[in-house]
C-alpha cells in the first residue's frame, strides 16, 4: 500500500519537517504580535462601552438633583452632601463608607507614576459601586470647598466639584485615562474633563474623559 501511494505522487509534494517547524514559528511569531493587541482592543471596548454607560447614567441623576435643588452652585460641597444627593438616585448602588469595597489604593496616571492614594484629601472616604462594577469616588478636588464654582482642572472650566469613575472596579490597570476617569459638576450640569481646553493624552490622563467619549475609543 505505501508503495502504491508513492506510485501515485500522494506524497510526492509533501512537506519537510523542516517546512513544517518553520512555519509552526511563523504562525507563534504572528499570534504573539497579534494576539496582544486584539485583546487589548477588545478590552478599551468594553472600557468605552462602560464609561460610556456611566456618563449617561450620571448625567441623568445630575439632571434630576438640579431639578429638585436647583442650581449646582447653590449646593451644598460637603462632599457628604453630594455624596447622598447622588446616592438618592442611584438605584442598587452599593454604599461603601471608609476602606469598604475598595481593595486598591493607588490611582496610577497614564505616564505610569502614581497620581494618588484613594485615602488622602482628595479622595475622601464616600464611595459607591454601581450593579455592574463601575466605582464611584466623590471627590472636591481641591482640598477645599469651591462653592462658587471656580475651579479650572482637568481640561474643564468653571468647575464645583467631581466624580471619579474607575469603570472596569477591581480590575487593573486603576490608571487615569485607561479604566479610571472623572466627570466635573459645573453651573448647569455634569460633563467629561476636558471638554474645554484638555490636553489628551498628558501625564495625568484625567484630561481624556472628553476626547475618549467623543471619539468612542482610547486613541492613544
Amino acid at each position: 500500500m505505501k508503495n502504491l501511494r508513492y506510485k501515485f505522487g500522494i506524497f510526492k509534494n509533501g512537506f519537510t519537517l523542516a517546512e513544517v517547524l518553520i512555519t509552526l514559528v511563523i504562525i507563534g511569531v504572528v499570534a504573539a504580535l497579534t494576539i496582544p493587541t486584539a485583546i487589548n482592543k477588545k478590552n478599551d471596548h468594553e472600557i468605552v462601552s462602560r464609561l460610556k454607560k456611566t456618563y449617561s447614567a450620571l448625567a441623568q441623576v445630575t439632571a434630576k438633583i438640579i431639578a429638585e435643588e436647583g442650581s449646582p452652585k447653590n449646593w451644598s460641597y460637603a462632599d457628604q452632601n453630594i455624596y447622598n444627593l447622588y446616592k438618592k438616585h442611584l438605584n442598587n448602588a452599593k454604599e461603601c463608607l471608609g476602606a469598604g469595597c475598595y481593595e486598591q489604593n493607588v490611582m496610577y496616571c497614564l505616564n505610569g507614576s502614581v497620581c494618588n492614594t484613594f485615602d488622602n484629601d482628595y479622595y475622601p472616604d464616600y464611595k459607591l459601586i454601581l450593579a455592574d462594577g463601575t466605582q464611584l469616588i466623590f471627590s472636591r478636588i481641591s482640598s477645599s470647598n469651591h462653592n462658587d464654582c471656580s475651579l479650572n482642572v482637568y481640561g474643564s472650566t468653571g468647575v464645583c466639584y467631581g466624580i471619579i469613575a474607575d469603570v472596569n472596579g477591581m480590575k487593573r490597570p486603576n490608571t487615569r485615562g485607561r479604566d479610571v476617569f472623572i466627570f466635573v459638576l459645573q453651573e448647569n450640569g455634569l460633563y467629561p474633563a476636558g471638554c474645554d481646553s484638555g490636553s489628551c493624552p498628558n501625564n495625568d490622563g484625567f484630561h481624556c474623559t472628553c476626547r475618549v467619549l467623543r471619539e468612542g475609543a482610547i486613541n492613544y
